[in-house]
């Protein structure tokens, strides 16, 4: 039977248009290759685009925790939790939540924020001069970040925490309540205190930036494709055939930078890698009577509020559920109601949104060639900080392709780490 696909050949074809997708585009680029990238949805409709909009250079702390195992029975019980479970799904993620346990032991912990630490003292060389090349500096708002707390149980529950972020260098200061509402005189007088993460800033509608990247790429000679990509295989001549339904893209290399959806590709490509999904939420309320300087973390009640223009975001929660489309009411009801706690003029709920975190049992990111296929490089795995972590892999992503050197060791993010 012959194949009717139109044929297309470039240097490097990068799967996925979101932040890691669209940076890896522009730093190869920037290196003088020819690259398509391929996704299939239009540009700035990725989960970075739903996202919390900070630039969180401090994010390392992991999910992982030696208590937390203890504590999910309470959370998943609550009708006052961020976080929640689809039963239907859960048996499927059982040999990943095995892996996850197995790093929440204090050891792995320190390794992951250790890991972590590095790679996000690095992002913003990553991402700034992809801003400047694009003309984006009007997408972002320097002026830091507040992270609080409602009770001296919570505070005090963070300061190993805190002091972790401190020893690895994060820019921060603790502030008293005092000092948040002179911040912040908007937020009701329920926080105990907080630290102000005062090198963090803030993005100005994510996908607006991926739209004006990838508008950069296009004018720059790069091609983006609307498809769905189906298959990825050896050409027999060591170059990578791209599968789409009505195109064979032909690479040298080929990044696979598509988030959770990388899940149908990876059989073939690294065998049993341990990617999953972590479902987040975000509701845009009106703000128009109720204002923000900044983005605002509620540390016990797992969101954050950012201001964008007359509206406040509300991002965050962590769902176990994989894939599935339909939204849980309870985790939106939640969010909600909770940000009227600390916003109590917040006016109605303008829209909603849930997105598809590609998470690793480890917490880090896979950034590497394949374990099957050195021409195909793996770059998803980010799961709450891809935003902030796009441009530094996409830098990375582009040494790997012109096999030079990195100058910090890139083995806690290989892909060859679950073999």
């Amino acid at each position: 039977m012959t194949d009717s696909r139109e044929k297309k050949q470039y240097d490097v074809a990068v799967i996925g248009g979101g932040m890691v997708g669209i940076s890896s585009a522009l730093w190869l680029q920037k290196s003088g290759y020819s690259v398509c990238v391929i996704d299939r949805n239009p540009p700035g409709n990725s989960t970075a685009s739903g996202s919390a909009c900070t630039f969180a250079d401090y994010a390392c702390i992991p999910i992982n925790s030696p208590s937390l195992p203890f504590k999910v029975p309470a959370l998943v019980l609550s009708k006052d939790s961020p976080f929640a479970i689809k039963w239907n799904y859960i048996y499927r993620m059982l040999p990943w939540l095995g892996q996850f346990v197995s790093h929440c032991r204090p050891k792995e912990v320190i390794r992951i924020i250790d890991a972590l630490a590095i790679l996000l003292s690095k992002a913003e060389s990553g991402l700034m001069p992809l801003i400047e090349d694009t003309g984006a500096q009007d997408l972002i708002q320097r002026r830091g970040c507040l992270y609080l707390y409602n009770t001296e149980k919570g505070y005090e529950a963070a300061i190993s925490d805190i002091q972790a972020r401190q020893e690895r260098g994060v820019s921060l200061c603790e502030i008293e309540a005092g000092e948040v509402y002179e911040m912040e005189p908007e937020l009701a007088k329920v926080f105990y205190k907080g630290v102000f993460f005062d090198k963090s800033f803030q993005f100005l509608y994510p996908g607006k930036l991926i739209e004006r990247f990838t508008e950069h790429f296009v004018s720059q000679g790069g091609a983006y494709v609307h498809e769905n990509v189906e298959a990825i295989e050896n050409s027999g001549d060591d170059n990578v055939r791209v599968l789409c339904a009505n195109t064979e893209f032909v690479a040298k290399k080929s990044v696979v930078a598509a988030g959770a959806h990388a899940l149908s590709l990876l059989p073939s490509l690294a065998g049993k890698m341990p990617l999953d999904t972590e479902r987040g939420y975000h509701l845009m309320l009106n703000a128009q009577t109720s204002v923000l300087n900044r983005p605002v973390g509620w540390a016990e009640k797992g969101f954050y509020m950012t201001p964008l223009g007359d509206q406040v975001r509300i991002a965050g929660t962590v769902e176990l559920g994989g894939l599935q489309k339909g939204y849980t009411n309870n985790l939106l009801d939640y969010l909600e109601r909770t940000a009227k706690k600390a916003l109590p003029d917040l006016g109605q709920r303008q829209s909603e949104w849930l997105g598809f975190r590609p998470s690793m049992p480890d917490a880090l990111p896979v950034i590497g060639c394949s374990p099957h296929n050195r021409n195909i490089i793996l770059a998803f795995g980010h799961q709450h900080i891809g935003l902030t972590l796009g441009g530094i892999t996409g830098k990375i992503v582009a040494s790997i392709v012109k096999e030079s050197e990195v100058s910090f060791d890139l083995s806690p993010f290989s892909p060859k780490r679950f073999s």
